[in-house]
């Protein structure tokens, strides 16, 4: 397949996000151990609430949509149950897994795997198929009421013990590798990393969301002012949902972690103690209004064209970047300049999906035949390209010769084709 690419830098950025459809679900634990039980759904103005589930519930803990397979799985702290639903619909499906001690967080981890924590000491971290089919005990060793889960950039898996008030790290083997924190916590329920590498821990007890360093230092409170906090998700705009038992509502925060406002506001639909909050943004399909430019408005300079071809069910993209250390200052080039690198990817997409190969070109010379350039064809890497809107989508990579796997947020550098994408959607 035969393309002539020109990419030009960002010299500018216009900031603008296109709006989203989407729901906000929030399992409310009700009486904790005892009912009402229920999954209730919101509009994204946090208003309209209706009950989704309220079916084979008891004391929910978590909510995970698959979309590839249209079901919802919710986690069920007294029966040890994960039971799966329709997505649309809520409608009751089947057990997806069953004698779990206490399952509380579910997660799908760099492996594609689910990832289950659980509330008894002894219980390790445990990876099951998408389909229900369990894998292993991940974990070598159990925790007391794991609450939350994250992944750093190396793929250390990290867990929270609200009874121990850690932060645990395992390595990508499912090795104990420590405590990561513990002090500056009473309570932690869900941790998560920001873009710059701090873990974020919400501590049930202490009404506040603490912040520590890559090395697990305690760098103050990133948000105060919570009562009983669990269940965060984050808004297509970036604004943080943070579940808030006290008052029985879901408060909003910027990523500048100002509070906005209450988004669900007090016993909303009946709410009482919300427990996990996802927001389920509404699925664009892959098109031709694609076709464009997509840079990370964090590292201008570099990024990526993209072309769709939907007969064939393709995606192509090249990506033009910089090697990973700069070259010595001595190093020159003729044409271009020494630290430019370019890779392209292929492969099927399908949804708002595309499962790519990268591979890697090399062996040629400027406007020439000769020497011939060749490409590996078991690729250099793999690459998935999620588009959330006509204008904003994350690329994850993994390029196994180096070592390499990360996350690159993208957004259009122009928005000509905008328009003509969100007919196509």
């Amino acid at each position: 397949m035969n393309q002539v690419f020109v990419f030009m830098s960002a010299l500018v950025w216009v900031a603008c996000v296109n709006a989203q459809d989407y729901q906000v679900y929030v399992s409310d634990a009700g009486n904790f151990s005892q009912p009402p039980w229920q999954i209730l759904k919101y509009d994204q103005a946090g208003h309209n609430p209706e009950v989704f589930i309220n079916q084979n519930l008891d004391w929910p803990h978590d909510i995970l949509f698959l979309e590839e397979t249209g079901a919802v799985l919710v986690s069920n702290f007294n029966s040890g149950n994960i039971e799966r639903y329709d997505a649309e619909t809520g409608q009751y499906i089947d057990t997806f897994a069953s004698g779990i001690p206490g399952p509380t967080r579910m997660k799908i981890g760099p492996d594609g795997l689910l990832y289950v924590l659980s509330a008894s000491a002894s219980a390790r971290v445990k990876r099951y198929q998408l389909d229900g089919t369990f894998v292993d005990d991940f974990s070598n060793m159990g925790l007391p009421r794991c609450l939350g889960l994250d992944w750093d950039e190396q793929g250390n898996l990290y867990v929270s013990s609200y009874d121990f008030q850690i932060v645990r790290k395992f390595n990508s083997e499912g090795m104990d590798q420590g405590n990561f924190v513990s002090t500056n916590l009473t309570g932690p329920t869900n941790i998560w990393f920001d873009e710059d590498g701090d873990l974020l821990v919400v501590d049930y007890d202490a009404g506040v969301v603490a912040r520590f360093d890559e090395n697990g230092a305690y760098q103050g409170d990133f948000i105060q002012g919570l009562s009983q906090a669990e269940g965060v998700d984050f808004l297509p705009d970036g604004d943080i949902l943070i579940g808030n038992g006290g008052t029985s509502a879901v408060k909003q925060f910027t990523l500048g972690r100002a509070f906005v406002e209450d988004f669900v506001t007090s016993q909303s639909g009946g709410l009482l103690q919300p427990n996990a909050v996802v927001v389920r943004v509404d699925e664009v399909q892959i098109n031709p209004g694609m076709n464009d430019a997509w840079f990370d408005p964090a590292t201008p300079g570099q990024g990526v064209l993209i072309t769709v071809f939907p007969d064939q069910g393709q995606l192509f993209l090249a990506w033009f970047t910089f090697d990973t250390e700069r070259p010595p200052e001595d190093v020159s080039a003729i044409l271009g300049e020494p630290g430019h690198r370019w890779l392209t990817a292929q492969g099927p997409f399908s949804g708002s999906k595309a499962e790519l190969t990268i591979y890697l070109t090399q062996g040629g010379v400027f406007d020439s035949a000769e020497p011939p350039a060749t490409t590996d064809p078991d690729g250099y890497g793999t690459m998935m390209v999620q588009f959330f809107s006509c204008n904003a989508g994350r690329i994850t990579y993994d390029i196994q010769p180096l070592g390499l796997m990360g996350e690159i947020p993208i957004q259009r550098i122009v928005e000509d084709n905008v328009t003509l994408c969100e007919a196509l959607r």
